[in-house]
């Protein structure tokens, strides 16, 4: 009887001493594979490398973003950027605000974009950011912009950008030639929403067919489109008869620039009249010379004619 109980402790203590060295053995693989797996390391730029670099750009928002698709757009002939953000379904502030290598408007052909599947922008991370105070500064919740942006610590000391959905770029935070142009769209809204139809600039006569200077944007409309005060001002012209401009409408805003609206069908407005932003003054037509119905619209600063765009979203 104790010879069998001897037998069956060795048994025991042969399987035990087995199943520890076989759990030691699975570790210790384990454990190596674990130490020899390679080191996934998230690429890191310097502000400089991001904004001079669109490839670098969206290798950095690649791997730090989640639901947010970023492509590289080559510019094309006959682009500009309010094109290129209509194609993408957004305002133009989404490009601007992914972009900050931008000093100007103007794109060239083959010129890189960084442009996102959906709005948003590039928030630049400062000194004294937290993500509390990046959500209140742009009305977003901070859970959404943690979400948005899931590889990014706590602490954003060593983050160079973050990527907010569906916001504005902050003004402050651009360039200071984009700070410039934005401040002076501050300035006046869009009389109406249409085709642009002719700019601002040296043009072939639609009328006459000679070269001449156009001195300000044409918006295609249909007669009878509401049209609305850029900015506000006081009513100066509102006449049936102002030479090629047909029926139209002057507005002095009393700061050194004044804007015409021209080939109306219709004035809501009387000289001397106060009028405010975004207070519609007459009717769209096809008045004076002009081809068809539109707006012709005009920005003068101290007398000498300005391009619109610089104005205008």
């Amino acid at each position: 009887m104790r010879y069998i109980i001897f037998r069956w402790t060795i048994f025991f203590v042969c399987l035990v001493c087995i199943y520890s060295f076989v759990n030691a053995k699975v570790h210790s693989i384990a454990q190596a594979n674990i130490n020899s797996a390679l080191v996934v390391k998230l690429p890191e730029y310097t502000k400089e490398q991001l904004i001079d670099s669109v490839e670098n750009r969206i290798s950095y928002l690649l791997t730090r973003t989640k639901g947010i698709k970023f492509s590289i757009y080559k510019v094309k002939p006959g682009d500009n950027l309010w094109k290129i953000a209509k194609n993408h379904h957004y305002s133009v502030h989404t490009i601007i605000g992914c972009n900050p290598q931008m000093k100007t408007y103007n794109v060239t052909v083959n010129q890189k974009l960084l442009v996102p599947a959906s709005g948003g922008c590039l928030h630049p991370i400062q000194p004294e950011d937290t993500w509390a105070k990046i959500a209140e500064k742009y009305d977003i919740e901070e859970n959404v912009l943690r979400e948005t942006n899931f590889l990014i610590p706590d602490d954003l000391s060593n983050t160079s950008y973050i990527f907010v959905p569906g916001r504005r770029p902050a003004v402050e935070f651009l360039n200071q030639d984009m700070q410039e142009k934005y401040a002076l769209r501050d300035l006046f809204v869009s009389p109406l929403n249409g085709r642009l139809s002719s700019f601002f600039g040296t043009r072939k006569h639609p009328v006459t067919g000679q070269i001449s200077k156009h001195g300000g944007l044409d918006i295609a409309v249909k007669t009878g489109t509401s049209v609305a005060a850029a900015a506000s001002g006081v009513v100066t012209v509102a006449s049936t008869n102002v030479g090629h401009y047909g029926t139209a409408v002057f507005i002095d805003h009393k700061n050194g620039y004044v804007t015409h609206y021209g080939h109306l069908s219709k004035i809501l407005v009387r000289v001397g009249q106060k009028v405010r932003q975004g207070q519609i003054i007459a009717k769209s037509g096809s008045t004076g010379r002009a081809t068809g119905p539109h707006l012709h619209f005009t920005v003068k600063k101290n007398g000498v004619n300005m391009d619109p765009l610089k104005f205008l979203w």
